[in-house]
């Protein structure tokens, strides 16, 4: 038996001694090892003294129990965390974004990952949890997206020895709920890596774990391919004996996927990272399944790579054979013109290590692209245009500028987290459409998607076709004014709506991407799951000189069932702005100010002749009374609520 399986049980025993003190650091000092010199927990401000051993990297994804500052909890997404099943999760949890303040997020739940941890004495133990949050933590924290270090040979075999003696920091509790965090670099000194058990450790010559220091992340000091350092995640603490400090890895083929299986319910990929293990140069041709391409003289099959435009011959890349590549990574360099194109009828299949551009151009996939497991995309602000996604019943979850022109198919998902995500074919996936936050624009058609989820900050638009909505997002259709389509929506989370009006009387219906009106165009026989109320916000722009009294606008929502559906909506904070140079308020570049109404509100039979044919239904109908006539139905809005009730206007400008 290992020395160190020997010692497994001492280890565990030792977990449950009571609290001792904070995680013990040789010639500590709070300059060096204190993540936050002051404030914690409540208004905590960041080390960024010159002397502090994590300086340069982005901690702000690294929480604490909101009840409890000494228990600590790495973030592998914004509604997703780490935790040693052994101490639990938390109730609530905090993270100190970079502008200093804090964010907090509930816990809905905590799940045992099934992966052994560590066996003792014929006992098998599981030790590694994920926690999910009942909502994302807002987009506007800017947490950093930590990935999963991945140095094993192949995606299913695992390769422990390419770990040993890799740098890393381990995190761990201040000495009460009052006193930082702290930070201390140490190395990985063994690996156990078997069918049964999946940790390594640390020796305690510098830095020693104390009990409550359990479920604190542990990082890898990693240099990405863009030359940049991050923080890369390779466990959570666990147990500790007189020797080592033990910690659950998190690196296995085992743990990657169970993590995505948990993590993809709710619509985030785990983000997997590695280091290419070859460069694309193109000396000899541009065919991409061509040895003598590739820097290491083989092809690169299920390995990271690196595309780098100041070292390849070729950027024009031909997919000349079916491959498989477990992540693809742009450096940046300063040229614009320096973007990379694959083209061909094969198959480029994507490992779970996705895509990152690092570049500003953006990087263009002509031929067939198709996924090869649950990932994440980061496009960055270059950005990257695919032209047909196979998902293979993967979820793809992407951030930064990216445009799918075909067809998405398979019986996967895709999810956007920031940026903005451009549909513009017909496609045919079955899986569901998160907008976790950004701005998903369907200009296609997504029918067969299992349903839109948006979440606070998640924003849809455009002028394409969708099936049912829901969460707590906003929909904005068209593209400055036009027509969105959708199957229903359920608003019980508090949607939002923001519609802009250009012209009097009804809308151009039959020019989607230019109907004068914004048009939310129901088709399902129950268009609305329940009545709008006042969580539900309904911003109208007039994007008008000016109103007069009689002028009616028709717009809004429309439905294709012949009924009113005032009833519907009329619970709602419609909440009123019109175009003015000098307003405050910005929608689509207009500047506006709010309007005081006096407003009517209705809902109107209207025959609607769209460009898929006419069609008889109800529209929703503003009417500016003239002067000294009562409002038919709802009277103007005082500028005092308006002030407080614009949270979700959408500033495009």
């Amino acid at each position: 038996m290992s020395p160190l399986k020997f010692i497994l049980l001492a280890a565990i025993l030792a977990l449950q001694v009571a609290r001792v003190s904070a995680i013990q650091i040789t010639e500590y000092s709070a300059a060096e090892n204190d993540r936050f010199l002051s404030g914690f927990p409540s208004a905590p401000v960041e080390n960024a003294g010159g002397s502090f051993v994590g300086l340069g990297y982005d901690w702000s994804g690294v929480g604490w129990a909101s009840t409890d500052g000494t228990k600590g909890f790495g973030l592998l997404s914004p509604q997703h965390y780490l935790v040693a099943t052994h101490y639990g999760g938390a109730a609530a949890v905090t993270v100190s974004p970079s502008d200093g303040a804090v964010s907090s997020g509930n816990q809905f739940g905590v799940v045992n990952l099934g992966v052994p941890t560590y066996t003792s004495n014929g006992t098998t133990t599981y030790d590694l949890s994920l926690g999910t949050l009942t909502a994302p933590i807002a987009s506007s924290a800017a947490l950093p997206r930590y990935g999963v270090l991945d140095l094993n040979a192949s995606s299913t075999v695992n390769s422990p020895a390419n770990y040993t003696g890799q740098g890393i920091f381990l995190t761990g509790r201040g000495g009460n709920g009052t006193q930082s965090p702290r930070v201390a670099a140490s190395t990985i000194n063994t690996m156990i890596v078997d069918a049964s058990n999946s940790f390594f450790v640390t020796t305690r010559t510098s830095v020693q774990l104390e009990t409550g220091d359990s479920g604190s992340p542990t990082f890898a000091a990693w240099t990405n391919p863009n030359g940049a350092s991050e923080l890369a995640l390779v466990g959570n603490n666990f147990a500790i004996s007189d020797t080592y400090n033990f910690i659950n890895f998190l690196g296995t083929a085992a743990g990657i996927n169970s993590l995505n299986a948990q993590m993809t319910a709710s619509g985030f990929a785990l983000r997997v990272v590695g280091n290419p293990a070859s460069s694309w140069q193109g000396d000899t041709d541009a065919n991409l399944s061509l040895n003598s391409n590739w820097s290491s003289g083989s092809i690169p099959t299920d390995l990271f790579t690196l595309f780098n435009s100041s070292t390849a011959t070729t950027r024009a890349i031909t997919v000349n054979a079916n491959t498989n590549l477990r992540g693809l990574s742009f450096k940046s360099n300063v040229a614009t013109d320096d973007a990379f194109t694959f083209s061909g009828t094969s198959t480029l299949t994507v490992g779970r290590g996705g895509v990152t551009n690092y570049d500003e151009a953006r990087q263009v996939f002509n031929a067939p692209v198709s996924l090869g497991d649950h990932q994440y995309w980061d496009a960055g602000a270059g950005g990257v245009t695919i032209a047909n996604l196979a998902t293979n019943g993967k979820l793809l979850e992407v951030t930064g500028a990216v445009s799918i022109t075909g067809t998405v198919s398979g019986n996967g998902s895709l999810a956007l987290t920031g940026g903005r995500l451009d549909l513009d074919g017909a496609s045919t996936y079955s899986g569901t459409t998160w907008v976790h936050s950004g701005r998903l624009s369907v200009g296609g058609n997504i029918t067969s998607s299992s349903g839109v989820v948006l979440d606070a900050g998640g924003e849809l638009y455009g002028s394409g076709n969708v099936g049912a909505v829901s969460g707590s997002g906003s929909i904005d259709p068209g593209n400055s004014p036009g027509i969105f389509t959708a199957e229903s929506l359920n608003t019980e989370e508090g949607m939002d709506f923001n519609f802009e009006f250009s012209q009097t009387g009804s809308p151009a219906y039959g020019n989607a991407t230019a109907s004068g009106n914004d048009v939310l165009r129901l088709i399902g026989a129950t268009p609305f799951s329940q009545l709008l109320g006042a969580a539900n916000e309904v911003n109208i722009f007039f994007n008008v000189a000016s109103l007069a009294g009689a002028d009616s606008f028709r717009g809004g929502f429309f439905t294709d069932n012949d009924v009113p559906f005032f009833g519907s909506i009329e619970g709602a904070a419609f909440l009123y702005y019109l175009a003015n140079p000098t307003g405050t308020t910005i929608y689509n570049g207009v500047n506006y100010a709010a309007y005081a109404g006096p407003i009517s509100l209705s809902t109107v039979g209207e025959t609607a002749g769209f460009s898929s044919g006419s069609q008889a239904g109800f529209v929703m109908q503003i009417v500016v009374p003239e002067p000294g006539a009562a409002p038919l139905l709802l009277v103007g809005i005082v500028i005092a609520f308006l002030a407080i009730r614009h949270r979700r206007t959408r500033c495009t400008g």
